[in-house]
């Protein structure tokens, strides 16, 4: 087991990396994109159309492409008040398990569901763009399969953690919890 939470320690340290210049990138083309609307807007009294869809879909893009990194390091919405009463308390362990599998258990729906919504969309186009939507919608089951490859690594470390208490440090839903006591 430690050999496939060291596997995939690198291909999440290196996707979400990857994943996170893209959307870096997409966020400062956003800027550009609505800095000229504005512009042509109000000081040219003139107005593009395709501004306000390109740059929604890219803050889209953004948002599934730093979802993966958000929830490595356990930035997720949490209940911390919940978390905090239990934190340093052997039943963390079991607890941090269960929510992680609902959330592995629910990411592999939401692939499956982003993969039927991009396939049936690609016939429909974007009206200011006439991109097919499926191009739009192909950020759902990328980004989602990037979290679920994510919150598997983050299963294996927990369940390794029950066995062996405090081997491996895992951020449960809040910034400074860690599962591993």
């Amino acid at each position: 087991m430690d050999v496939l939470i060291r596997y995939l320690d690198v291909l999440n340290r290196t996707t979400t990396r990857i994943a996170g210049y893209f959307a870096t990138g997409l966020l400062f083309a956003m800027l550009g994109v609505v800095i000229v609307h504005v512009f042509y807007r109000y000081v040219l009294n003139d107005s593009f159309g395709w501004t306000e869809e390109l740059s929604r879909t890219m803050m889209v893009w953004m948002a599934f492409l730093y979802f993966p990194t958000a929830h490595r390091y356990g930035m997720n919405v949490s209940l911390d008040i919940f978390i905090a009463a239990i934190q340093d308390h052997p039943i963390m362990r079991y607890v941090g398990l269960l929510i992680e599998l609902s959330v592995f258990v629910m990411l592999c729906g939401a692939i499956w569901l982003g993969w039927g919504l991009m396939s049936r969309a690609s016939s429909s186009f974007t009206l200011a763009l006439q991109l097919p939507l499926g191009y739009v919608y192909a950020i759902m089951p990328v980004g989602f399969t990037l979290v679920a490859l994510v919150s598997f690594e983050r299963l294996l470390r927990l369940v390794a953690n029950i066995f062996y208490p405090g081997r491996y440090k895992v951020n449960v839903f809040g910034s400074s919890t860690a599962a591993g006591g």
